[in-house]
């Protein structure tokens, strides 16, 4: 009989090997595995994977890609918990993988509608006394969370029975052990709502809709975000990103998503690397294209975690642990506590081709960066802006059901 991690590990491997998850790196999905081991995490994500693979089923359910991590991780991509795979979103999971003190926690992003059948479809899978609501909060907004003990969720928490006949645990709890008290953030999108009514209206008119995922997000039609109406896509609008966009790629040229997710993090991360318009236009006129992803990082430095990550692990050698340290330490300011760390880096850095100048001013723009918030994640902007990449694609190619459905949404309100 195999055990849970021989399991889970044999229904990795398997789903990596599928078209949907080509991006997945073999030696990434296999340091997941060992985290998930080490740890005692396997039966959290056979849990995870069994109710996400039942939800999938049901076409009232409108699944999002998930939040932050999930989207970098090559486990969840493999095991089909996300729609966007590592490669598409260009992230590496560091700050997960790297780091024994981290506990991931899976979301379950849904359109609004849909909240209450993740809660059923849990009790059918796992049986009423072993499944609950709770409380969070997450972004300072609040959210239900699910929580799945096979053992009970009473020999856990005081809990109480609501009207709609589900368990409720009375406060909300920090953080579960996800060994024994499995808990999942189930996130109501209502971005995946509005893409739905959408879907439905086109429907109703007698066309054929198009459906989340089913085109690589690197072969869409991105020329819209020069010359498109955006003003109801969230995000965009006449004082968003799309006027960053419009200055920062080349024009006549349809650009990708790629360069898009870096004018996004552009824009949100102007005030903590003392952004201007000035300053983007001079490095556009200098360099004629936007291409932040090279050897040379600046003026800015990093915009994102996964840039570090795939900076220290895949051109210096730093070992996964070693890179989630100096991340550690470069969000606490703590430079002379790594120490250590930098001659290792340094050292590491000019056997691969490096100047101790250029290493040393990598270096600073993580350290010395006038913002004192953590560098953003890359995997959270991705999930973000492939759901507005999608219901932009909406507007332009069914404006009438878009319309239509938009202003049934204002008579609601």
């Amino acid at each position: 009989m195999k055990t849970k991690i021989e399991h889970l590990r044999e229904t990795a491997i398997a789903g990596a090997k599928t078209v949907r998850t080509c991006g997945v790196k073999k030696y990434v999905l296999e340091q997941e595995l060992t985290f998930v081991e080490k740890y005692h995490r396997e039966e959290y994500f056979l849990i995870a994977h069994q109710l996400i693979m039942e939800l999938k089923k049901s076409k009232d359910i409108l699944l999002g890609p998930g939040w932050d991590w999930m989207i970098g991780s090559h486990v969840c991509c493999s095991l089909g918990l996300t729609n966007i795979s590592p490669r598409d979103a260009d992230a590496n999971p560091i700050l997960t993988w790297g780091n024994e003190e981290c506990n991931p926690t899976i979301s379950i992003e849904v359109d609004e509608e849909s909240l209450h059948l993740v809660f059923s479809k849990a009790i059918e899978l796992f049986g009423y006394e072993n499944v609950a609501r709770m409380p969070v909060k997450i972004d300072k907004e609040s959210h239900q969370a699910l929580v799945v003990c096979l053992d009970g969720i009473a020999n856990h928490f005081a809990v109480e029975e609501a009207t709609d006949k589900i368990l409720c645990v009375k406060e909300s709890v920090a953080g579960c052990d996800n060994q024994k008290v499995f808990r999942f953030d189930v996130i109501p999108s209502v971005v995946l709502s509005r893409i739905k009514r959408v879907q439905e209206q086109i429907a109703k008119n007698g066309k054929k809709y198009p459906k989340l995922y089913e085109t690589w997000i690197w072969n869409e039609d991105y020329q819209l975000f020069y010359d498109g109406d955006l003003s109801d896509i969230p995000m965009f609008g006449c004082t968003s990103i799309q006027e960053l966009t419009q200055m920062l790629l080349p024009k006549r040229q349809y650009g990708n998503f790629g360069e898009l997710l870096n004018v996004l993090g552009i824009f949100h991360a102007r005030e903590g690397f003392a952004l201007n318009e000035e300053a983007i236009a001079e490095y556009q006129h200098k360099h004629g294209v936007f291409n932040i992803l090279g050897k040379n990082v600046f003026p800015w430095g990093f915009l994102y975690r996964e840039e570090v990550a795939w900076f220290l692990n895949g051109w210096i050698g730093l070992s996964w642990k070693q890179a989630a340290q100096v991340m550690a330490f470069a969000d606490a300011k703590e430079e002379r506590v790594a120490e250590r760390l930098k001659h290792i880096y340094l050292h590491q850095g000019m056997d691969n081709g490096f100047k101790e100048a250029e290493l040393n001013q990598i270096w600073d723009s993580l350290f010395k960066r006038k913002s004192k918030k953590p560098l953003p994640s890359k995997a959270h902007y991705a999930g973000r802006l492939y759901l507005s990449v999608f219901l932009a694609r909406l507007k332009r190619e069914f404006p009438e059901e878009f319309n239509t459905a938009h202003q049934h949404e204002k008579k609601k309100e």
